[in-house]
């Protein structure tokens, strides 16, 4: 599958105090199982992790800062907000095991910057987004689903939250485990 690359500029501080650019790279989408960051195949969507920050309000906005492309930092980070692309290849009717129904402890905005999706909802409901739609994802069970022949890119803000509780148990809602996604080495470098 190829995939388009992304530009992605990150601006800081000289010794001065002027602002300067710090790094001007073209990204590649990474594939989000693996450790070693290499292209996806298949069905398999191509993360590219454009920025992490560190804790509430941000600290790192001078000096160093970790470069999460091609890292699995998972999806969501409860000590950061994480900004990545995210590209969902065409499967059609093809039974799709990998972006399947999940939750996160967060509010997404996600923005479909090419193509169209179906985001499924835990009741069956089935919403489709083309170029230019955003959705507000708060911490709802959902799926997103590329049955179109084209693939499809979307920019997400991934922001924690506090939990997310079901109003008919008073309980917290379970969230969807994502180790999978996660590299502990990467994690706390990310912090």
């Amino acid at each position: 599958m190829s995939l388009p690359t992304t530009r992605r500029v990150v601006t800081g501080h000289n010794n001065s105090g002027k602002s300067i650019i710090e790094s001007d790279a073209t990204l590649t989408p990474a594939n989000p199982l693996d450790p070693a960051g290499s292209l996806p195949t298949g069905i398999i969507p191509g993360f590219t992790n454009l920025f992490k920050t560190t804790g509430f309000p941000a600290t790192n906005v001078q000096g160093e800062w970790f470069d999460p492309h091609g890292k699995k930092i998972g999806l969501v980070d409860q000590d950061g907000v994480v900004a990545r692309i995210v590209d969902f290849p065409a499967v059609g009717e093809t039974p799709d095991g990998v972006n399947v129904t999940h939750r996160t402890q967060s509010v997404d905005f996600g923005i479909v910057l090419k193509g169209t999706i179906t985001m499924v909802l835990d009741d069956g409901s089935e919403t489709v987004f083309k170029e230019g739609d955003v959705c507000v994802q708060r911490g709802t069970d959902h799926a997103w689903k590329n049955v179109s022949t084209e693939n499809c890119r979307m920019f997400f803000v991934l922001v924690p939250s506090v939990p997310i509780k079901d109003a008919a148990t008073g309980t917290d809602f379970e969230i969807t485990p994502t180790g999978h996604l996660e590299d502990e080495e990467h994690i706390r470098l990310a912090r």
